[in-house]
Formats: C-alpha cells, sequence, structure tokens
C-alpha cells in the first residue's frame, strides 16, 4: 500500500511540474549549472569568446556555466549533440559562421541553424583581411585585379579547404572583380601563411593578419567588414574598393535548441549581453582580435541569413561543385 501510494504521489508530481506553464519554468531558471559546447578545439576563437563572456554570465545568471569542446566534422559533431539535447536552456551551442558556411555547402546535412537552433546573441565578431605575398609586388587591390586579368588563372590563392569560408570568399571575389585566380587548399591558416610569406601563393584571406602586416611581411589589400577596422585602420573594406556586396564578417555566438521558451532565451541574451560590455571583456576581445557581438539574438539570426544568402549564391553563381 504504502509502495502503491509514493507511486501515485510521484506521478501526480510529475504531471503537475509537465503541466506548469513555461512561464512558471522560465521565471525559475536557471537552477543548476548551464553548459556551452564549443564544437572547436580549444584555443580558438570559438572556444576563447566564449571563455571570455563565462565568468560574467555566471554572476547575472547565478550559476556555474560549464564551457566543453566536442570537435569534430566541422562543428556538426557539437552541433548535433546541442540539437538533440533537451530544449530548457541547460545545453548551448557555441555556433560560428563555418557552420553557414557547411550548410551552404551540404544543404542535406544534419544541421541548421535556422531550422534547429534560435539565437542567444554573438559574443565576438571579426573580419577576413585579403592579403598578398610581398614577393609578388604588388601594392593594391588594383593592381592585383590587373594583373589576374592580363594573365587569368596565373596567381594563386590559398584556403584554409574546399568549401571553407575562405574559399567561398575567394570564389566572390573572382566574381565580383570578374578576374579567374587559381585555388590553393590547406588545412588551416597556420601551414599556408608561410607559403603566403614566401611565394609559394600570391593571396589569401586571413582572421590572423595583423601581426604578419605590421612586422611587413604580408601586403594587406583590404577586408570584409563594413567600416573602418580597428585593428588594420590603414586598410579599407573591399566594398569601399570597388568589390560590391562583400561584407563578410566573421562571427561566433551562443544558441539553443529552437523549442527553448522565449523567456529562457531572453534570460540567457541578457546575461550574455551583460558579460560581453565589461571593460575586462571588451579588452580581452580587442586582444584577440574581436569586437565584442551584440549579445541580443535579432543581429545574429540576420546574419545568419545573410550568410545563407550570400553562401548559396556564389555557389549557385561560380556552379561549385563538393563531394558529398
Amino acid at each position: 500500500m504504502t509502495t502503491r501510494r509514493s507511486v501515485l504521489i510521484h506521478s501526480t508530481a510529475a504531471a503537475l511540474a509537465l503541466a506548469l506553464p513555461r512561464g512558471a519554468f522560465a521565471q525559475a531558471f536557471p537552477t543548476k549549472p548551464i553548459k556551452i559546447i564549443v564544437p572547436f578545439p580549444p584555443g580558438g576563437p570559438a572556444d576563447t569568446a566564449v571563455r571570455i563572456a563565462q565568468g560574467g554570465m555566471e554572476k547575472s545568471l547565478g550559476q556555474p556555466v560549464i564551457v566543453e569542446n566536442v570537435a569534430g566534422a566541422a562543428g556538426g559533431l557539437g552541433a548535433q549533440r546541442v540539437k538533440q539535447s533537451e530544449p530548457d536552456g541547460y545545453t548551448l551551442l557555441q555556433a560560428a559562421s563555418p557552420h553557414t558556411t557547411n550548410a551552404a555547402v551540404k544543404p542535406q546535412g544534419n544541421v541548421d541553424l535556422i531550422r534547429d537552433f534560435v539565437s542567444i546573441g554573438q559574443t565576438g565578431n571579426s573580419v577576413y583581411t585579403l592579403c598578398a605575398s610581398k614577393e609578388l609586388g604588388l601594392a593594391t587591390l588594383g593592381d592585383i585585379i590587373a594583373r589576374a586579368k592580363a594573365k587569368p588563372g596565373e596567381l594563386k590563392i590559398g584556403s584554409v579547404g574546399i568549401g571553407s569560408a575562405h574559399h567561398l570568399i575567394a570564389e566572390m571575389l573572382k566574381s565580383a572583380a570578374g578576374i579567374e585566380l587559381t585555388h590553393v587548399p590547406y588545412r588551416g591558416e597556420a601551414p599556408a601563411i608561410p607559403d603566403l610569406i614566401a611565394g609559394r601563393i600570391d593571396l589569401m584571406f586571413l582572421t590572423t593578419a595583423k601581426p604578419l602586416i605590421d612586422e611587413g611581411r604580408v601586403v594587406g589589400l583590404g577586408h570584409t567588414g563594413d567600416g573602418r577596422w580597428f585593428q588594420l585602420p590603414q586598410l579599407k573594406p573591399l566594398t569601399a574598393l570597388g568589390l560590391k556586396d562583400f561584407v563578410v564578417p566573421g562571427w561566433n555566438g551562443i544558441m539553443a535548441p529552437k523549442a527553448t521558451p522565449p523567456a529562457v532565451v531572453a534570460k540567457l541574451s541578457d546575461a550574455l549581453t551583460n558579460a560581453l560590455h565589461s571593460d575586462a571583456a571588451i579588452k580581452a576581445f580587442n586582444a584577440m582580435g574581436l569586437i565584442p557581438g551584440a549579445g541580443t539574438p535579432g543581429p545574429m539570426s540576420k546574419q545568419i541569413e545573410e550568410d545563407m544568402r550570400i553562401f548559396t549564391t556564389v555557389i549557385r553563381e561560380r556552379n561549385l561543385k563538393f563531394d558529398s
């Protein structure tokens, strides 16, 4: 009898808990630690950006915020884990611009940021800087375009892999400037940079350009931002140099599974916004070549949609094909 009564009590309690309005759940949130999965290795921009925000979010939310790296499948492995988690705000994804690139390259893939997730807010933003080898002896984008038109396909442009953001932006450059370049894929910026410096490749979009430009090891031509970039104020955005529709930021941001209650998303977004805009956080972001994101859902959702428009357009217009 006692056992049966206990079962009835627990069953009733569970039913009542399920019947609670979402607003009541959100009001209590959070009541336990929150996990943010970074789907890339430790030490990269996405990982560092979320760790800058980690302490401030803990302070606002009153609960530990745990960062876990789950690398693999170009960010897809960690994203898939968050997608399959409970939409309760306790398991989050540190998404990044490679996720939109992957979705454009493989539209039938298992992860779609728009379909499967809701934005909480961007953590940090950056730009891609178009750099040329000093060995090439050309100092401006106009010089590069003139050479490429005179000798189609002679100039070589590196990327961090076929179908990467670097690759697709290189294809955008070809279309916008009306030139042909030979694509040379690498496995990351690190192995490509020595070849760029030595002149074995001629051009590359880099996220780590500042020290190379400051030291005179490569030539900076322009960047993919929409205005003056604080790290390289001497360089103009490529749109100001005549390349139409060429604003392509690098970004990182936190997302939650799609069905997460709006009130929970709002609490997380408020905590992220507060964490990003302390003096210490701004200094830390700037030191790694990033600026803090807005921390709110709107700008991040808009950027994801814009990325998809840009990348799917260049894939279609350039008739790019990728191995399945």
